[in-house]
């Protein structure tokens, strides 16, 4: 199972705030988002003057569009914010395995971080396998 789930603040610039401008970024975001999403697990609000972005979902394997939305959020929009949280049960790693991967975007990067709150997946958020347990 691939389950991810993430938030932004989407911003053009880091201090600006030009309505035009933000409205111009944003609307080639949501072209791309447009393209890209095909599982519709995407929303994104405006409120107050505020552009925010809301992503969740799981599929059966790994699905790449997660990050390449993330990723393309930072290049558009470089003063934007945001967390997303990835668990691949599918990543055998060592470093990796039963964790969340952690995203951290700010300032035109996305920069994979350690998890604290809910790795190591079994035992923080799932029980270990019990061949013995029927509930």
């Amino acid at each position: 199972m691939y389950e991810f789930h993430g938030w932004a603040v989407l911003r053009y610039h880091t201090h600006d705030t030009d309505f035009e401008k933000q409205e111009a970024h944003l609307k080639i975001l949501l072209n791309f988002i447009f393209d890209i999403d095909t599982e519709k697990v995407v929303s994104i609000k405006q409120r107050n003057g505020l552009d925010s972005f809301l992503i969740s979902g799981l599929h059966n394997h790994k699905a790449e569009y997660v990050l390449e939305i993330f990723t393309r959020i930072a290049e558009l929009m470089p003063g934007s914010y945001g967390l997303l949280y990835i668990h691949d049960n599918e990543e055998f790693t060592d470093e990796k395995n039963n964790k969340f991967i952690v995203w951290k975007l700010a300032r035109g990067q996305v920069i994979e971080q350690e998890d604290n709150y809910l790795s190591p997946y079994i035992p923080t958020v799932e029980d270990p396998y019990d061949k013995d347990r029927f509930d």
